[in-house]
């Protein structure tokens, strides 16, 4: 079924024309959401969904199943973490934004709580690009099961962060103060995600190191409530992602903390098992031509890493898993 354009076609047109002109995947569903409004006042509920959809495609990494094993670098008899993703996953680029955290709560049937609420409410209309905290851990998940996403998974951050290579800094083997918003640079203060370009891992994954913390699930060992919220903040001082001593062994980037927890200082950022997310989140991309381009776009980025999974799910999939494998072909 061909995609009905937006009774607004001239705010989705403009969208799209600054999509091509090079904007990042943030700023368009920044503008998406701006020009159509979580009230639906300009555009049909399809075509906002479909935007959404297309959005949250944009914002995401591909990281293909791989070994890695952090702290064993150099020295053959330590024991390291092994980080291994034996499944290839879809990953945020940014932090969960205040944007979309409020879009998020406008949908919401049931009253969020009520300490949450006011200081959600405190944000106003300012900062739409800065990343949404003071969630607790149930509500992470809720939000990112809306979006057919979930929380990572303490190894599966590392994962992200370190690549196959176990680095010890997202971008590279030693600390730059400079590209990532963390205490050291005197800011004090949440920037807009994505703000720090050479501070990203190789993949394209932001804001790992400072910015806010990011809630991670416990492992199936935690009986007490507790979990770890990953990668430092504008409150923290810049830390490696691991670091390995005689006196402590390997010890992370994280900060142990109750999953009903709140700080002004922690977010999330969302990850999905690629096939399930493919799977259950292609058909609602479209069928119109600019639909298409978006997601060979996206396909592009990705790049060889992806074809022989979406080879394996292109007899399971819509059009849109066709699209994506004809980008990461070329």
């Amino acid at each position: 079924m061909q995609h009905q354009p937006c009774c607004d076609c001239a705010n989705m047109e403009r969208e799209q024309s600054w999509a091509r002109r090079g904007a990042t995947p943030l700023l368009a569903f920044s503008v998406s959401l701006l020009l159509c409004g979580v009230l639906l006042t300009s555009c049909g509920e399809s075509s906002v969904e479909q935007e959404r959809a297309l959005a949250r495609l944009e914002r995401l990494v591909f990281v293909p199943e791989a070994v890695c094993v952090l702290g064993t670098s150099g020295l053959p008899t330590r024991s390291g973490l092994d980080c291994s993703n034996s499944h290839s996953l879809l990953v945020d680029r940014y932090e969960v934004t205040r944007l979309e955290w409020m879009d998020y709560l406008s949908r919401q049937v049931t009253p969020v709580d009520s300490a949450g609420e006011a200081h959600w409410a405190a944000w106003g209309s300012a900062g739409a690009t800065l990343p949404a905290t003071f969630m607790s851990l149930a509500e992470a998940n809720d939000f990112a099961e809306s979006e057919g996403m979930r929380v990572p998974s303490e190894r599966e951050w590392l994962r992200i962060s370190a690549g196959t290579r176990g680095q010890r800094w997202p971008w590279g083997t030693s600390s730059v103060r400079s590209v990532a918003n963390t205490m050291d640079l005197g800011l004090h203060a949440a920037l807009g995600v994505g703000t720090f370009e050479a501070g990203a891992s190789p993949s394209g994954v932001y804001d790992l190191v400072g910015n806010a913390r990011e809630w991670t699930v416990p492992g199936q060992a935690s009986l007490d409530g507790m979990t770890q919220a990953m990668g430092g903040s504008w409150l923290s001082r810049q830390r490696a992602l691991f670091d390995w001593s005689t006196q402590q062994g390997l010890t992370t980037s994280s900060l142990e903390l109750g999953v009903s927890h709140r700080a002004v200082d922690v977010g999330v950022r969302l990850v999905a098992d690629a096939s399930t997310f493919l799977e259950s989140e292609s058909s609602k991309w479209g069928a119109d031509p600019a639909a298409r381009a978006r997601v060979r776009a996206v396909g592009r980025r990705w790049g060889p890493a992806a074809v022989e999974l979406l080879k394996l799910e292109l007899g399971e999939g819509s059009d849109g898993i066709a699209w994506l494998l004809e980008g990461a072909e070329r």
